[in-house]
């Protein structure tokens, strides 16, 4: 059963990284209100799923103390500050050029979680097959001739590095919280701050902007943004940072597969080949993981 969730999660996470980028060519269309818009939605799923009792909200019951929220809240700000940071830096420089620096996120987690987390010290198959594969997918996704570091790439980096320590504070809050009502209270957290921006910039207005085919686009990726998530917030709290950080890179071969029906755009013999090379490394950790 935890094979099948990891092999979704990676194919619904790959179908909602194309199409953010179909989303952010819009740049009509300002961070606050379409984050108010995504995460208003969000909250409707989850509140649906704890009627028909799929989640039970187990917040009151958690006994979080003033410490607790006070670092919920400081986590989710953080957090809300990597959304126009990417937003951003996609909607104006090459997906292949920002690549390298957003699979950092892969990476930052996998060396804090084994250094400070014992338990993920305790499998080093696991780790270096973790490790393994991140290298290899940033290394080869670096165009040596081309590189550059630009104020895009900075904001993609600044954002890898903030959601790395954001992680973290998720785990923490999920020995606490089932899934749904940790995403569910984190989203309140968001909407709010979300309402209070636009308020304060009077952009309610822009509104007008968002489009019959636009709203279509947003309803639909996040549909598949919320069952995502709750399926790797899942993942995290029954097979933590290191082991999750490795199985979610399963997600790049449905992105070239997606790329190629959605974007028309042929993976190249280097994808494939590193998708392959992936592959090897889990196969190491299934093999060799006890």
């Amino acid at each position: 059963m935890g094979i099948l969730l990891w092999i979704i999660q990676s194919f619904l996470n790959a179908t909602w990284m194309v199409l953010t980028k179909k989303i952010v060519e819009n740049k009509k269309i300002w961070n606050n209100l379409q984050t108010l818009f995504n995460r208003w939605y969000h909250l409707s799923i989850i509140w649906v799923l704890f009627i028909i009792w799929i989640f039970d909200y187990d917040l009151i019951d958690a006994k979080l103390d003033i410490n607790d929220f006070l670092l919920l809240l400081i986590a989710t700000i953080w957090l809300y500050i990597t959304y126009p940071l990417r937003r951003t830096a996609y909607a104006n420089e090459k997906v292949s050029t920002l690549q390298p620096y957003a699979m950092l996120f892969q990476v930052f987690p996998i060396i804090i979680g084994f250094i400070f987390i014992t338990s993920e010290r305790a499998n080093v198959i696991t780790f270096l097959s973790a490790i393994t594969a991140s290298v290899i997918v940033i290394a080869t996704s670096i165009d040596y001739k081309k590189i550059k570091f630009n104020k895009y790439s900075l904001m993609v980096l600044a954002s890898s590095t903030i959601k790395s320590f954001q992680v973290f504070a998720v785990l923490y809050f999920l020995t606490k919280l089932n899934p749904a009502s940790f995403y569910f209270t984190e989203t309140i957290v968001v909407v709010s701050i979300s309402i209070i921006l636009i308020t304060i910039k009077k952009e309610f207005s822009e509104i007008k902007l968002l489009t019959k085919k636009y709203l279509k686009l947003l309803l639909f990726t996040n549909s598949i943004v919320i069952v995502s998530i709750l399926l790797a917030l899942t993942m995290y709290s029954t097979l933590w940072v290191v082991l999750t950080s490795l199985l979610s890179l399963l997600y790049l071969g449905f992105i070239y597969i997606l790329w190629y029906f959605i974007l028309k755009e042929i993976p190249s013999k280097k994808d494939i080949f590193v998708t392959l090379l992936i592959a090897v490394c889990i196969v190491i950790w299934v093999l060799f993981k006890n």
